[in-house]
């Protein structure tokens, strides 16, 4: 797509920004549920009580985010990251004397970063990110594919950095995706009924 020069590596973000003069971005996505889960407001996080910092971060373009809200990001990830780390009663991370998590810089980048010289595997979400971090070399394409459980992947690590048995989020058995295009499952043949619609007046009552 952007020839040989560009090299193999590439980092990979979606949003929808709103058209005309002054474009908003009203979302935008890179890896799963960074918004919803590390920078969600657990009550670790002591420097922010007021602020829900996930709307400003879901504000940012993900590949330069601005100096403003900056520090409040690294703080909110420090603390959730070292909250999260303490789950199993272990601390599998060491955080630097300053409280910096060893996974804030990486995670605050948050966009896919993917090798399309490297094969690729079902399993490869934060291949790259954990290879680097163990100073090993990638083997995997990254990114993640359609199957791949990357909420498992996440939990797992940060709460034991992989050193433990895999932590689920409970949600497991969804119909694989296609191998070839558009790679949507297939419809299900037996869907819900559709549920009864309220009416307003009858729901506001």
């Amino acid at each position: 797509m952007f020839g040989p020069a560009a090299g193999s590596v590439l980092a990979v973000a979606a949003e929808t920004v709103t058209l005309g003069p002054y474009p908003i971005r009203l979302e935008r996505l890179g890896r799963p549920e960074i918004k919803n889960i590390l920078m969600s407001d657990n009550g670790v996080d002591t420097a922010n009580k007021i602020v829900d910092l996930r709307d400003l971060y879901n504000e940012e373009d993900p590949f330069r985010l601005g100096p403003t809200h900056l520090d409040a990001y690294r703080s909110r990830l420090n603390a959730n990251l070292a909250f999260f780390d303490g789950l199993d009663g272990k601390q599998d991370w060491t955080t630097r004397p300053d409280g910096t998590h060893p996974l804030t810089e990486p995670l605050l980048a948050d966009f896919l970063v993917v090798d399309t010289a490297k094969p690729y595997a079902e399993d490869s979400f934060f291949e790259i990110e954990r290879a680097l971090l163990a100073g090993r070399p990638y083997t995997t394409c990254g990114g993640r594919s359609l199957d791949d459980d990357v909420i498992d992947t996440l939990y797992t690590l940060i709460v034991n950095a992989g050193n433990g048995p895999r932590v689920s989020d409970g949600v497991d058995g969804t119909v694989p995706a296609l191998r070839e295009f558009p790679y949507l499952a297939p419809a299900n043949p037996n869907p819900p009924a559709e549920a009864a619609v309220i009416p307003k007046a009858a729901a506001s009552r």
